[in-house]
């Protein structure tokens, strides 16, 4: 008699592979990503977009999305407010774990209130809970306060189990229509326009776009076409030739030393792609200069 009844596991947390806590201002963004972990993001404060598998998904304050193992995904902040959200990346191989796949919540009370024992707990976890975006550092428990990892695990497993209990769904699957894709795609214009900017001296070719935002060629100019009325590398292109006439102007370097800093292979294709956009040549564009 009174023998041991095992506990049931219906959801077992391995483990987690990251905990963020981000405070972004209201032009955040970041490019396509994936990874062999289940990801959650939490909406404190604010509205963002999330754009998972090419379709967009509106989220605002309170609300919840899950991404599973290997799908692509990205974040873009709306960009009228600003936001605060909390990032949970955790390996769970539970099969009932399919139940968040495509879903999105809105939380209740408890919902919220568990998300903030679990980050108050984090604290203890960890001493500081990362809020940089760049800090792709591992996470420690080696100076944990005592059982600060195994509430977290505590905390974390009841809020999927109420989630799974209350059915509280925003919506049963990311939404994929004609406007939220047409949202998608010009969020993603968005985020290469911006990374192209902020690589314009580099020898950047379509590939290394392609390999950045995890898009096949043909997909990523469609895409971009679409939202731009241009190819990638037109884009680029015309944006090389912009700095290449501020750098002129200013007068500091050679129409040699632009072409090198710009990436250009050799002074003779900086000229062509010069004389092809502007109609003069980088010589006669810094004499015509007033």
């Amino acid at each position: 008699m009174f023998e041991t009844q095992k506990v049931k596991k219906d959801i077992e947390i391995q483990g987690f592979n990251s905990i963020y806590y981000f405070e972004f201002g209201k032009d955040f963004s970041h490019a396509p990503e994936r990874h062999a972990f289940w990801e959650m993001v939490y909406v404190d404060s604010g509205e963002i977009t999330a754009i998972t598998n090419g379709a967009a998904c509106p989220l605002r304050e309170g609300q919840v999305i899950f991404h599973e193992p290997m799908e692509i995904h990205a974040h873009v902040s709306d960009t009228r407010v600003a936001n605060n959200m909390l990032v949970i990346s955790f390996t769970a191989e539970s099969p009932v774990m399919s139940y968040f796949k495509n879903k999105t919540f809105t939380l209740d009370k408890t919902g919220k209130m568990l998300l903030s024992l679990f980050l108050a707990e984090a604290k203890n976890a960890l001493g500081e809970v990362p809020g940089e975006y760049e800090n792709k550092n591992n996470l420690s428990f080696s100076s944990e306060v005592f059982g600060a990892s195994q509430l977290l695990g505590c905390y974390f497993t009841e809020f999927l189990i109420r989630l799974i209990r209350s059915g509280n769904t925003l919506s049963e699957k990311v939404p994929s229509g004609k406007e939220f894709r047409n949202m998608a795609n010009d969020s993603l214009s968005e985020l290469i326009c911006d990374y192209m900017g902020n690589h314009l001296y580099e020898n950047m070719m379509l590939p290394d776009l392609c390999a950045r935002f995890l898009l096949g060629k043909t997909q990523l100019c469609k895409i971009f076409r679409e939202s731009t009325g241009q190819s990638p590398m037109e884009y680029y292109t015309r944006l090389k030739i912009k700095e290449a006439k501020k750098l002129i102007r200013e007068k500091n370097y050679s129409i040699s030393q632009i072409a090198d800093m710009l990436g250009y292979s050799s002074i003779h294709n900086f000229s062509r792609a010069f004389k092809t956009s502007v109609n003069l040549s980088p010589t006669a564009y810094a004499k015509s200069i007033r």
